[in-house]
């Protein structure tokens, strides 16, 4: 396989900030229409009210992750053209259906039986009417923000889901790396601490080590995750090339039995805000053994 030069790895590092941006760019548009109607027009203890908005959200969402998912085969067709020019001809095709109407057991989760739940509690302390009123408004206003943050991560399913299964059906490809922000979370770090993950990789076989690997689909993603996936092609892919950063941070604290991923949540939440690392010892105290 032909390596990239310094102009094509810059090129293909465009392609993919442009991608990336446009996804999220939609996701954060779905994300506001989810919250502004569910802020304005849902009546959260009216089962016919909250019927409404799910009727009117769900196709809107099943709309933002196929279009997304129509984006990233060209996306995946222009990267491979740049990074494979010589290969045998590869079609990549959307993978329609990464989210469909099953999505309202999420939406009432975060939403509706989120602040149910709420609601019960706080009707149940002994609080005077107006601050009964206050705290309910907080807990509406609190299941909104979740309803946009899983908003997010269900507008981008499709788009990840296409780049995942055309790396899987690929022969030249070698597979795909994870592409996180500037400073992700802890979950999105230790993820991409991984590297790049082989199209020969099992599904599956990694979430053994750590429950806490989990999501939709085969990138495991959060409420509000931004991630997205590269295909790869070539063995000097800069974008994997930065996920060593990761993987040394997870050799840091990660590593070693116990509980790894608290342990790494620990230590890699320290370094982001102090810009100390701590000893393995230290990120380790108190916790748990294997």
């Amino acid at each position: 396989m032909a390596l990239l030069t310094e102009a094509e790895a810059a090129q293909a590092a465009a392609l993919t900030a442009a991608f990336k941006a446009q996804q999220n760019r939609e996701a954060a548009r779905l994300a506001a229409l989810v919250a502004l109607y569910y802020r304005q027009k849902v009546e959260v203890e009216d089962a016919e009210s909250v019927q409404r908005w799910l009727n009117l959200m769900i196709p809107r969402i099943i709309k933002t992750s196929d279009d997304g998912a129509r984006r990233a085969v060209t996306y995946f067709d222009v990267l491979r053209r740049l990074e494979a020019p010589g290969a045998e001809r590869f079609k990549a095709v959307p993978s329609l259906g990464a989210v469909d109407t099953g999505v309202a057991k999420s939406l009432m989760a975060v939403g509706p039986g989120d602040y149910l739940n709420k609601a019960r509690a706080i009707r149940g302390l002994d609080l005077s009417p107006a601050a009964t009123k206050a705290a309910l408004i907080e807990a509406k206003q609190v299941t909104e923000g979740k309803l946009a943050q899983a908003a997010v991560r269900h507008a981008q399913a499709g788009g990840r889901q296409t780049v995942f299964d055309n790396a899987a059906r690929d022969d030249v490809a070698l597979g795909w790396v994870r592409v996180t922000r500037a400073k992700p979370c802890f979950f999105c770090a230790a993820l991409a601490s991984r590297g790049l993950q082989y199209r020969t990789y099992r599904e599956g076989s990694f979430d053994m080590s750590d429950a806490r690997f989990t999501g939709d689909g085969n990138a495991k993603v959060h409420d509000k995750c931004g991630c997205s996936l590269k295909p790869v092609w070539t063995n000097n892919d800069p974008l994997v090339d930065k996920t060593k950063d990761f993987a040394d941070l997870w050799a840091r604290w990660g590593a070693g039995g116990g509980d790894a991923m608290l342990r790494f949540r620990r230590g890699y939440n320290h370094w982001l805000k102090t810009g100390e690392y701590l000893t393995w010892e230290q990120a380790n105290e108190g916790l748990r053994a294997a």
